[in-house]
């Protein structure tokens, strides 16, 4: 099975007129599972401040003890977590160079001409894996991604809006899923001001797969 085989780019040359690391692309995740309960993860893009070059993985979901993968196995269960078919992406597949001291705003407004030209491959993946949910990662991450769905008007741009822990049944191409945003795995486990969404949103994803 080709891991590139949802749309995910092998190489690309479309933003390199832009500041942007020169790295290899890191490869998606697909951990090979065949089952009728398939997850898009969506990261924001593969940077990260320190050694840029550990990242050879999207999400980093190649490291079986990784931040994300205890995190999966903590909010699917260990059973759903054996069995559902997982695919790992970013809605910028370049790693894009800024400050540890960017804000939020700062940084959407760095990866946009950057989605820009990633959009399609994202729009491409969502519809060649055809996944039964998709959970974005991240403030960036969410508006991106609801940028592209058919039914947008229906999703609250800011992620504080829209992390209820209910999900929304949205679409691309007329392809549709469950969809919810989630926080930052640091940020989900101790905001205690999302206690309740925290605890609805895991059951409702625990009970649609």
């Amino acid at each position: 099975m080709d891991i590139y085989e949802f749309g995910y780019p092998e190489r690309c040359s479309k933003c390199k007129d832009l500041p942007y690391i020169k790295l290899k692309l890191p490869t998606p995740y697909h951990n090979k599972v065949v089952s009728s309960k398939k997850v898009m993860l969506v990261g924001q893009d593969p940077y990260i401040y320190k050694d840029p070059d550990r990242v050879k993985c999207v999400l980093m979901l190649n490291e079986e003890n990784g931040q994300l993968s205890r995190w999966l196995k903590e909010v699917l269960g260990e059973h759903n977590f054996q069995e559902v078919e997982l695919y790992g992406t970013n809605v910028v597949k370049c790693p894009v160079k800024r400050a540890s001291s960017a804000s939020p705003k700062g940084i959407l407004s760095l990866l946009q001409p950057c989605f820009n030209n990633c959009k399609a491959y994202l729009t491409n993946e969502i519809t060649s894996f055809k996944p039964t949910m998709i959970l974005t990662f991240g403030e960036p991450a969410h508006r991106f991604f609801v940028s592209i769905l058919d039914n947008r008007d229906l999703v609250k741009a800011s992620i504080k809006e829209s992390f209820t822990g209910e999900f929304i049944r949205a679409s691309v191409r007329d392809f549709s899923f469950q969809y919810s945003p989630c926080l930052h795995i640091k940020t989900y486990r101790v905001a205690d001001t999302y206690g309740d969404q925290v605890k609805k949103f895991q059951h409702n994803l625990q009970s649609i797969l």
